[in-house]
């Protein structure tokens, strides 16, 4: 939103909850494809609770193979209740705020990530 301020009046709420649906079927695909021991970096440009901390409690839930992992360097806001994440979940988590950014470039447009981490096993993992 802060690249393109014009894009909120023009979206309709049918597409901004038919992000949520798509998430989850890339972030599916995203767990298929990591290897054992990888990395997936779930970062997005919204601040939604739906597109954020709600997606990373669904990953953890559905794919018991996945951790959270801290964030090097911590420059965001922890995560936001709401979703069902444990405090020291939230913590793991990234909010950028830009009403909050004062001198941090990087954390000038509103965002969020979080790395998730497959631990090392050999079981196979299927969409749900």
């Amino acid at each position: 939103m802060g690249q393109r301020p014009n894009m909120a009046c023009t979206w309709t709420l049918k597409e901004v909850t038919s992000y949520q649906p798509l998430q989850r079927k890339l972030l599916s695909v995203a767990v298929q494809l990591l290897k054992p021991g990888g990395m997936l970096v779930y970062s997005t440009c919204t601040i939604t609770l739906a597109e954020n901390e709600e997606q990373v409690a669904w990953a953890l839930s559905t794919f018991p193979c996945l951790q959270l992992q801290p964030q090097e360097p911590q420059i965001g806001g922890e995560g936001m209740m709401g979703a069902g994440l444990s405090l020291e979940q939230l913590r793991q988590l990234q909010r950028f705020d830009p009403s909050t950014a004062s001198e941090n470039k990087e954390a000038a447009d509103e965002s969020f990530s979080s790395y998730l981490w497959q631990q090392a096993s050999s079981h196979s993992l299927t969409a749900q």
